[in-house]
């Protein structure tokens, strides 16, 4: 059965709810806030994150935990890359960020104590905590979060879009602020959730940059140090035993929510296993050679569940976007030729070809859990299925016959999805040429505008829509279009709930008649783990800050 109105673990995602803070009224209704109840976490199997730590004996609890991903980055530099396997293992485990998200999708500060904004949402003041401490044993102070932030800056187009030409500054070692040109009501989202993290790392390590302009280190404040990587067979993370843990603000409670709080890390190493087959990484989780498995799909799930001693959790994650090449040197680049392959897409088969049950179909380009942002603007556009409506389109288009190429990753049966849609190309009367590759590969591939017409990826869950990575004209893909900078720039400078969310119906409706991605549907995603696992956390990923397994 489709889950198109399945819960899923919709209740105790990270952006469950509207976050920009803002203090106007607003006649739009409030979502709820989604709160995980004990009923929730068993009717999805969902260990509990709030861990007592008076609770667990830490000489026995067993020393590594392995865990197996289906992802490898080309690197790990987040500033820079938008993969999500390099987040959800080094962010908030290796590195941490001036402010993060907590349960309730609220930014809340992590490596500052406070933050405030003026009036007129230009001017951001942060106030850092003292005494962290990085893991090459330094303190953090205001020359790393300045170099740190301005890197990310530089590197997230986003980001440098709101700020203008504001950048940060130190006001003292343990102060640092940013003026911005302009309102940049969402500035501390973006830096809390952001699919390219705010991390913060020293100064000299963001100066330390290969020929490619990525980190050579990884350096952060985080509970667990980067120790290995051997490219192509494993991660490994020992325990910071200088970790500064912190409370969440108002608290003395040694409690997570979502990716705020303290941080125990009970387990001496993780270990995380580069292992692209699915039914390798059942079959490990199953002998015992991994504790966690990550990128579980439907038909594997039932074959988790089905076994003793193994549990299941499972999310709405985020949404398939086929990305359009919008440069000169693609055939995409008339939008009659995007509205074609639109018009064609048949959204069910797309995503029944990868994931089985476990997606949601939908047009917004927001998901479930972003409640406050749901809109059915553009939906005219979506699903159509209509072959003689794509011919008219290819007619207008003067098409004749060229080469429309794909690119797709063998990741998570995303190859699947690039099979079907040359199908219902190829029915249409076009040429199609498709190219599989891994993922490190295609993230590599993806940068060449001679390589593909369209590319197939995915997008977590993101807590406001101008966080959508399509958006930015340097992404790939090259969105670079006045109507849409214009109507993204209204939606950045709202100074209103109202005004923020009539923005963004109006930057979705045009999303869908301009075409920068179809947004096929909203994607699930499973993991699963021995019971023996305590401690996880989940929200947009799952996270072993807190995890153990006793001995």
């Amino acid at each position: 059965m489709k889950k198109r109105t399945a819960k899923w673990l919709t209740t105790i995602l990270l952006s469950a709810t509207m976050i920009l803070g803002l203090t106007a009224c607003n006649s739009k209704s409030e979502p709820t806030t989604g709160e995980t109840t004990a009923e929730s976490k068993a009717e999805y199997n969902l260990p509990s994150n709030e861990t007592e730590a008076a609770a667990v004996d830490k000489a026995n609890v067993k020393e590594i935990m392995n865990i197996a991903v289906s992802q490898e980055g080309a690197n790990y530099d987040v500033h820079k890359t938008t993969t999500l396997v390099a987040r959800q293992l080094f962010s908030g485990t290796v590195w941490e960020k001036l402010v993060t998200l907590n349960g309730n999708a609220e930014v809340v500060p992590e490596l500052c104590s406070s933050w405030e904004m003026s009036e007129d949402a230009t001017t951001f003041t942060f106030n850092l905590r003292e005494g962290v401490l990085f893991h090459d044993g330094t303190e953090l102070k205001a020359d790393d979060v300045v170099a740190s932030m301005n890197r990310w800056i530089e590197a997230f187009s986003t980001a440098k879009d709101l700020v203008g030409n504001g950048r940060f500054e130190k006001v003292d070692d343990y102060t640092v602020k940013i003026v911005c040109d302009s309102a940049a009501l969402t500035l501390v989202d973006m830096m809390a959730g952001a699919a390219q993290p705010a991390i913060v790392t020293t100064k000299s390590i963001c100066e330390n940059e290969d020929e490619n302009g990525y980190l050579k280190e990884y350096i952060g404040t985080g509970p667990y140090k980067f120790v290995e990587w051997v490219q192509g067979q494993y991660i490994t993370f020992e325990k910071f035993d200088d970790y500064v843990p912190y409370y969440l603000e108002g608290t003395t409670e040694e409690i997570m929510d979502g990716w705020a709080g303290y941080k125990h890390a009970y387990t001496k190493q993780l270990k995380f296993w580069y292992v692209p087959e699915a039914a390798t990484r059942v079959a490990g989780l199953q002998t015992g050679q991994y504790d966690v498995i990550l990128s579980l799909d439907s038909e594997n799930s039932k074959i988790v569940e089905g076994s003793t001693g193994l549990e299941v959790a499972s999310e709405q994650a985020g949404t398939i976007a086929l990305v359009f090449n919008k440069s000169e040197e693609s055939i995409a680049q008339d939008i009659n030729i995007r509205h074609a392959v639109n018009a064609v897409a048949n959204s069910d088969d797309l995503m029944m070809s990868a994931f089985g049950d476990y997606y949601d179909l939908g047009s917004c380009y927001m998901d479930e859990s972003n409640a406050f942002w749901l809109t059915d603007a553009g939906s005219e556009y979506y699903n159509i299925k209509d072959e003689a409506k794509a011919k008219e389109y290819l007619e207008t288009a003067g098409y004749n016959g060229e080469t429309f190429k794909i690119l797709a990753p063998t990741l998570n049966h995303y190859d699947n999805i690039a099979l079907v849609l040359k199908a219902e190309l190829e029915a249409i009367g076009m040429t199609v040429e498709v190219e599989t590759v891994d993922w490190a590969t295609f993230t590599t591939l993806r940068e060449d505008k001679t390589v593909f017409d369209l590319y197939i990826t995915s997008f977590a869950s993101v807590p406001v829509p101008s966080l959508k990575a399509y958006y930015g004209p340097e992404y790939p893909g090259w969105t670079v279009d006045d109507t849409m900078a214009e109507k993204l720039a209204a939606f950045n400078q709202s100074t209103t709930k109202e005004q923020a969310y009539e923005a963004w119906v109006a930057l979705q409706q045009y999303s869908w008649e301009y075409l920068p991605c179809i947004n096929a549907g909203h994607y699930g995603t499973g993991y699963g783990y021995s019971e023996a696992v305590s401690g996880l956390s989940f929200g947009n990923g799952v996270y072993f800050w807190d995890a153990y397994i006793p001995q």
